[in-house]
């Protein structure tokens, strides 16, 4: 016998049924209008995140502390006065080579100094003899026509960052290394013929394989030796740029740039790095304290504003000091890029990639889980609540 459905069981099924049918009917209307839904979504994020007038304080007073930072800025490419260096054969710096050498000597009394059975140099003539890269004598019948003024930016030896490997091999070999990897043997002061920096290396090997003492004596005389030229009138190159570009190397020798240059204007530019950051840390913890949970329940959605600020205040700045430099130029100011706010346009560009990306990933997971609400029906039982 079959069991009778009462009237309340008919009753509760067909609200069931017809609440399943509406909530079909929901999901299939937001299906289809999920273009204007999306639309509508993205106005959303648009206007929530909008700088409002507290904000715009914030971007004026922020643009205003990076442009002024940049403009009280030291400049960069800036020469040295050849007046204000010692000269070449100052006695004040052979005085502290020699000092140098002799204490050296004294440290290490206990080194084995015998005769090399291949004729290498034992490690305390390598540290009191001249380095063969100094040598100009005898270049001349090999084209290399080297001077006081240019040797140092033609010899590996006298490279900042390359001197220690090459300066370090000459100096035990007696031979010299040009920018072109061109070696040559070197004999009482004199370029006697032209060898490789293959053979060079052998007999570097060889003599260290007899003592190895002589590859840290060797070290310490290149050490000394690019101390000793730093603070010259010529002063010691730019690191690498002869064995690129030795027509660049000349023309920053005849200006008077060189190695003590390069390292004020890298901490200028890290100066204005650091700056910049500090300002924009400031900047984004204040602007936090204005914070308000219950405008911005999700605090991402306010700190993409607090990303904005920082984002369009670095990036206009930026463009001031662009702008300011060009037009300079325009004018015929040639001394107008050392005005150029390197670090900013780092932080900038930083700032760019970082932001941008932030921010759109933010506004993808807001697009998202509106949807994804409004699919689900949880926006309508927050709206009936």
């Amino acid at each position: 016998m079959k069991a009778r459905i009462s009237d309340e069981q008919k009753k509760a099924a067909l609200e069931k049924l017809n609440g399943s049918i509406q909530e079909t009917e929901r999901v299939r209307n937001v299906a289809g209008n999920s273009r204007e839904i999306l639309d509508d979504l993205d106005r959303q994020f648009s206007e929530i995140t909008k700088l409002d007038k507290t904000d715009f304080s914030f971007l004026f007073f922020a643009t205003a502390l990076q442009t002024l930072r940049w403009v009280i800025s030291p400049r960069i490419g800036e020469s040295f006065n050849p007046e204000d260096r010692l000269a070449e054969n100052d006695k004040s710096i052979k005085d502290d080579i020699k000092n140098k050498n002799k204490d050296y000597q004294k440290k290490h009394k206990d080194w084995n100094s015998g005769k090399s059975k291949e004729g290498y140099k034992d490690w305390q003539n390598i540290v009191f003899s001249k380095p063969p890269f100094d040598t100009v004598s005898g270049s001349a019948q090999f084209g290399l026509n080297l001077s006081g003024l240019n040797h140092r930016y033609k010899t590996l030896g006298h490279d900042p960052m390359l001197g220690w490997i090459f300066g370090t091999i000459n100096i035990m070999t007696d031979t010299a290394t040009m920018n072109t990897l061109r070696t040559f043997d070197i004999e009482k002061g004199r370029f006697i013929k032209e060898t490789t920096i293959g053979h060079a290396i052998n007999d570097f090997i060889c003599s260290a394989k007899e003592d190895w003492h002589r590859i840290p004596a060797a070290v310490f005389a290149e050490g000394i030796h690019l101390k000793s030229d730093e603070f010259t009138k010529i002063g010691l190159p730019v690191p690498l740029v002869s064995v690129f570009s030795e027509k660049l190397a000349e023309a920053l020798c005849k200006d008077h740039y060189d190695k003590l240059c390069l390292v004020k204007d890298l901490r200028t530019v890290g100066r204005q790095a650091a700056f910049s950051i500090i300002i924009n840390m400031i900047i984004s913890a204040v602007h936090g304290l204005f914070y308000d949970p219950e405008k911005y329940p999700d605090p991402k959605l306010y700190e993409v504003k607090t990303r904005k600020i920082l984002l369009y205040s670095n990036a206009m700045a930026s463009s001031s000091n662009l702008i300011s430099v060009a037009v300079k130029s325009y004018a015929g100011d040639v001394t107008a890029w050392q005005k150029l706010d390197i670090g900013g346009l780092a932080v900038t560009l930083y700032r760019i990639v970082t932001d941008v990306d932030f921010i759109c990933k933010i506004k993808e997971e807001f697009i998202t889980n509106g949807f994804d609400e409004l699919i689900s029906g949880k926006e309508l039982q927050r709206k009936d609540g």
